[in-house]
């Protein structure tokens, strides 16, 4: 049992560096907040995953959207 316990904390610790794993996770975590807004009904996981799915896709790009505008700033800037 303990090795089983061990390998459930080091799959866990893998997926912290996956980016993948985390932003599996991430949307995992808005869906399943979304369910819970929604009423916690049965029959719309697919619409609740796709919803969180594009909110975070959406946060990312806008993300690197404002952090490549500022890189550009500052590269724009005379030393």
């Amino acid at each position: 049992m303990r090795s089983q316990m061990n390998t459930n904390t080091d799959a866990s610790q893998n997926n912290r560096n996956n980016p993948d794993a985390v932003l599996r996770h991430k949307i995992e975590e808005r869906a399943y907040h979304i369910w819970l807004e929604s009423g916690g009904g049965h029959g719309d996981h697919e619409r609740h995953w796709l919803q969180a799915e594009k909110e975070l896709t959406n946060a990312t790009n806008k993300g690197e959207r404002q952090s490549g505008a500022r890189e550009g700033k500052k590269a724009a800037k005379p030393h």
